[in-house]
């Protein structure tokens, strides 16, 4: 009797986990036809440059395998090699074309496949095999030729200056043409105005108008003439991170409250946002080339003491803070101002106009 129960419970519980089996069953077999579905790739990769010094345009075909799908959504994994960040980039779009930016001096590497997801592979999501198309630059003229050291600042964001050294294999008499190009133009331009030394052309100056931020800003500087062979150099930079503001003219010394010495300064007349700049003050004791007291702020007074110098100088310079660009080029300094001595400051609070400022002293370490 005991067998017999036994037999009949084993059944029941069989017949409740069959449901379960039969799903399982379903889902595996949809799994294994789903592995057996093959996509083809991408077919006619093509890579064109328009001129714009950097931006290529990439295009290609959905595979004619795929021209009537009707019941799966088609797109596309497009990986490119970023050779300013030295990784791949991914993207996935529904489209057949897409441009990026490219250093034309290195290889451009670009693999696309062909995703497929929907009815028609059974639910899942299905990745073709890869097309990979290699676009290897071609150079004219020894590695020597090339310039070096191309250096741009844009000063006081009213006009910028592009120059260079010459390469060390470059040959006697020969000149260069600077081309520019941005996202506002057509097409690529040549140097408004070229800099000269000794007859030859070291560099090219822009005008603010012309410089659009936060956007490539793409330059080639190659041979001006087809009969001299000279090997092309190819940039791309953002004008906001290349601003050197204008020299602070004047600083002011007066007696702060509680016996301090209060800096305060005034800013050059430029186009440069106040909230933008940050400035490093300078203090030393006259006659002694040891810098006493280094601080760096966003406000444009300080408070500082003698620190037992009998009288104390102090400079200031200012750049791009990093709310406004990633980097920018210090200010030249103030010319020196000095205080005439006095006691030693009790602490660094001052009164100004009924308000009390208080002032961090933020050691850090020269900047070029």
């Amino acid at each position: 009797m005991e067998q017999v129960t036994i037999r009949r419970m084993l059944m029941c519980k069989t017949l409740m986990c069959l449901p379960a089996i039969l799903m399982l069953i379903s889902e595996w077999s949809h799994y294994i036809k789903s592995q057996e579905i093959t996509v083809d790739p991408p077919k006619n990769i093509r890579i064109n440059d328009t001129g714009h010094l950097g931006p290529l345009y990439i295009h290609w075909t959905a595979p004619a395998s795929l021209a009537n799908l009707t019941d799966c959504s088609m797109r596309y994994h497009l990986e490119y090699f970023n050779t300013y960040q030295n990784r791949w980039t991914v993207i996935r779009t529904v489209r057949t074309w897409y441009s990026a930016q490219f250093d034309l001096e290195k290889e451009v590497r670009v693999r696309i496949s062909t995703l497929l997801r929907g009815a028609c592979v059974n639910g899942t999501e299905i990745m073709s095999p890869v097309s990979e198309t290699v676009l290897t630059p071609t150079f004219t003229g020894p590695v020597g030729s090339r310039i070096q050291d191309l250096k741009c600042v844009f000063y006081q964001k009213t006009f910028m200056e592009c120059t260079w050294q010459k390469g060390s294999e470059e040959p006697a008499h020969s000149q260069r043409s600077l081309h520019f190009w941005h996202q506002g133009m057509e097409q690529a331009e040549e140097c408004p105005q070229y800099i000269f030394s000794n007859g030859d052309r070291i560099g090219c100056t822009f005008s603010g108008e012309s410089l659009p931020e936060f956007t490539n800003f793409n330059i080639c500087v190659n041979s001006s003439s087809p009969q001299v062979a000279l090997r092309a150099a190819f940039f791309s930079l953002q004008v906001q991170n290349h601003v050197k503001p204008a020299a602070i003219e004047m600083l002011h010394l007066e007696a702060g409250a509680d016996r301090c010495i209060l800096v305060h300064w005034d800013l050059p007349h430029e186009r440069i946002p106040r909230h933008c700049l940050e400035h490093e003050v300078e203090a030393r004791e006259e006659g002694v080339d040891q810098v006493l007291q280094r601080n760096i702020t966003r406000e444009m007074m300080l408070n500082s003491s003698l620190d037992g110098a009998q009288r104390k100088c102090f400079r200031v310079r200012s750049r791009i803070h990093q709310y406004c660009a990633d980097r920018g080029f210090w200010s030249d300094w103030s010319h020196w101002s000095c205080y005439p001595g006095m006691p030693m400051c009790p602490n660094h609070q001052l009164t100004i106009s009924g308000h009390h400022h208080t002032v961090d002293h933020l050691w850090s370490p020269p900047h070029s």
